[in-house]
Order: structure tokens, then C-alpha cells, then sequence
């Protein structure tokens, strides 16, 4: 019996993907990741990516995955969609999955959503306000 050629290389590891477990997983084919083409649109907040390079007995190629607090790992080939987590990873809390048109047809990007920055974390101060000067014959 022939088997087939399946071998892993982890490129680049940050976060919760910076571990032993992933680069085995990744090595013995065990990842299971839903396509990023697949939840466009949504918002997510990237906890660790990894960079891989896999070589089949037809094909040599990198894909990348993303892990999200909301939908596990996700997958992609974009290099456009890497360079922006890249980008923006440890900066923001959350980022929105996006498609884009290029000339060659379209890709994805991470675009950060705005107020979610982890280095301007701001507490906000309430301002209480009581009923002591409001007359007692209002209709409310």
C-alpha cells in the first residue's frame, strides 16, 4: 500500500497557536478549521495565527490559521488577510472579516474596529444623577 505524501511546516507562530500542541496537530493533518470565505462580515477577536507550508504529493502551498474566541480556528490562504492580522495583532481587541475586490478577483482583510484598541483602554465615569430637584407633580 502507497501513502501518500502529507508534510507540515509551522512558518510562524503567535499567541494561542505558539504552542507544541498546534505544531503537532498541524504535522499530523488533525487541524479543523472553518474557511474564513465562510463568515465574511462578521466580527472576531484573533487570539494567536501560524503560518504553514504543506507539501502533498501534487501540491506545495501556505495556508494560514487564525484562532477566534468565536469560532475556533480559521483558515486562509490570503496573504493580503495575513498582513493585515499581522498588522494589527496585540493592537486591537476585535476585527471584522471583510472581502475585497483586486484586479486579480477578490481577497480578504482583518480591518480593526475602532474603539476596541487594547493600548487606549478607557474606564468611562458615571455620572449619577438623583430625583432631589425634581418637583413631585411631574407625570413621570
Amino acid at each position: 500500500m502507497e501513502t501518500k505524501k502529507y508534510e507540515v511546516t509551522v512558518l510562524e507562530k503567535k499567541g494561542t497557536c505558539d504552542n507544541a500542541l498546534f505544531e503537532k496537530m498541524a504535522k499530523k493533518g488533525d487541524l479543523t478549521a472553518i474557511k474564513l470565505a465562510e463568515i465574511i462580515g462578521v466580527e472576531v477577536k484573533i487570539t494567536g495565527y501560524a503560518k504553514c507550508n504543506v507539501v502533498t504529493d501534487d501540491k506545495n502551498f501556505n495556508i494560514n490559521y487564525f484562532d477566534t474566541e468565536e469560532y475556533g480556528l480559521v483558515s486562509s490562504g490570503s496573504e493580503i488577510f495575513t498582513e493585515s492580522v499581522v498588522d494589527y495583532f496585540g493592537e486591537v481587541e476585535s476585527v471584522r472579516l471583510t472581502e475585497v475586490k483586486t484586479k486579480k478577483g477578490k481577497t480578504y482583510k482583518a480591518v480593526p474596529v475602532l474603539g476596541n484598541s487594547k493600548k487606549e483602554e478607557k474606564t468611562e465615569q458615571k455620572e449619577e444623577t438623583t430625583n432631589d430637584l425634581l418637583p413631585d407633580d411631574l407625570p413621570f
